[in-house]
């Protein structure tokens, strides 16, 4: 855990460490002139709380100034991190021995638990901090701090003077709830997050997973570890499933929607691929097609109702064999339901992109032609630029999405390519890869 949180900044933690000593003797001496019941418990808690204001302010972790904060719908998240068990064991010497010096719970108590909302607020604002804001140090730190104080009040046998101090700090504490509610409102932009790190996946969401594997291939394959990466205000993020030999899969979480599977990127993609019951060598598109749709059929079925397919030959560098597509179509937009399956050259399915979306959502009465959309692209990019005459710009295929994953409006939207033939590489390694811009087909607005 140590390596983990601290990595090679012992230098840093050695100097730290000796500033908390020095810091804890005054303490003990200070206490002792002022004659102090107990003066031996305060060189303690001044070590501690030194320590942690230096490790939380001064430590590397982030951009200082970045005036923002991660808030964090995944609370049993931290639980299950090295960083976040840390920050739970940092703060529990603090409310133990604040307990213990003071003998007064309440203002330690409340200590604990605007200490940290000070701090995060601190690493978000002030530019001499290298923190990163998130809710769950929130969370750890003062979650610690309570178990602190619950342990402080178990050695002192209950011997506290609870009323002591109690109207300062009711007043003291809900000034400073007001004035951080204030800065945060005002001076801190707020990310929403399902999770602030990739974590195991458990309960429904394992569930959800296996259905999806069990749903694509039956029971050829059996699923591993399963991953969570946690997206944006509660929407795209995705799940990583380990079966055969590495992550081939990948599920759109929430909602399970979407699955998207590449035995290419195992180590040995060839023995992963998912052999289709009673199917020979394909030898032409046709007999790809044939194996496709007994694939389709025996998992997919509602595919064969699709009004449009195609099977077409692919060379990448995946290698070579047969994509066949089929797709619920209106006024030339695909729909979200959606099958594609990738064939390798021995007939194999070798990658998979299914979407359960709805066959049919309502678009808008007036879709802009891919000719306006092109037009939208190119006066976009030709912003700042001399030359345009190498400016190749072309809209491809008409489709639907989610204004937000698995959550928001649908909306069209076409897919345009963005082409530069005059381009050339540079030495610090820009590319001239074609680029895919995204337009609204309802409002021309440029999406992505």
């Amino acid at each position: 855990m140590f390596d983990a949180v601290f990595g090679d900044d012992i230098g840093f933690l050695a100097w730290l460490t000796a500033v908390a000593m020095v810091a804890g003797a005054l303490a003990w001496w200070l206490a002792r002139r002022r004659r102090a019941a107990r003066p031996g418990w305060w060189a303690p808690l001044a070590f501690c709380l030194t320590g942690v204001l230096g490790v939380t302010l001064a430590l590397r972790g982030g951009e200082a100034g970045r005036a923002e904060c991660v808030i964090n719908h995944e609370i049993t998240e931290p639980f299950f991190t090295t960083q976040g068990l840390w920050n739970l064991a940092m703060f529990v010497p603090l409310g133990l021995f604040g307990v213990l010096a003071l003998r007064r719970p309440l203002p330690v108590l409340a200590g604990v638990l605007a200490l940290p909302c000070l701090i995060e607020l601190a690493q978000a604002l002030a530019p001499f901090t290298s923190g990163a804001c998130d809710s769950a140090d929130v969370e750890m730190n003062a979650g610690g701090g309570v178990v602190g104080v619950a342990a402080g009040l178990v050695w002192s046998r209950g011997r506290v003077a609870w009323r002591a101090w109690a109207a300062p700090t009711v007043a003291v504490t809900a000034v400073l709830a007001v004035l951080g509610a204030v800065v945060c409102g005002t001076a801190v932009t707020l990310d929403h997050v399902d999770g602030s790190t990739v974590r195991d996946a458990h309960g429904d969401e394992r569930a959800a997973a296996e259905r999806a594997v069990r749903q694509a291939f039956g029971d050829r394959y059996r699923v591993g570890a399963v991953t969570v990466r946690p997206g944006l205000d509660g929407y795209n993020g995705s799940m990583s499933i380990q079966f055969a030999g590495g992550f081939p899969a990948e599920l759109m979480w929430p909602g399970g929607r979407r699955l998207t599977v590449d035995f290419e990127s195992t180590g040995h993609p060839k023995e992963a691929a998912f052999a289709v019951p009673g199917a020979a060598t394909p030898r032409s598109t046709a007999d790809a097609y044939r194996i496709a749709r007994t694939y389709m059929r025996a998992h997919y079925p509602w595919a064969g109702s699709a009004p449009w397919h195609t099977t077409r030959a692919v060379h990448d560098s995946a290698g070579s064999g047969w994509v066949t597509s089929w797709r619920f179509k209106e006024r030339g937009a695909e729909m979200p339901r959606s099958l594609d399956v990738r064939l390798d050259r021995a007939g194999r399915v070798h990658g998979l992109m299914v979407d359960l979306g709805p066959a049919h959502v309502t678009l808008p009465a007036d879709l802009i032609p891919a000719r306006r959309a092109e037009e939208i692209i190119r006066a976009d990019q030709k912003k700042g630029r001399t030359d345009t005459t190498g400016l190749r710009v072309h809209a491809g295929a008409l489709t639907t999405e989610r204004t937000k994953g698995d959550k928001g409006p649908w909306r069209a939207v076409w897919s345009v390519v963005v082409t530069d033939t005059g381009c050339r590489p540079d030495a610090d390694g820009t590319t001239c890869e074609p680029v895919t811009m995204v337009v609204d087909a309802a409002t021309g607005e440029i999406v992505g």
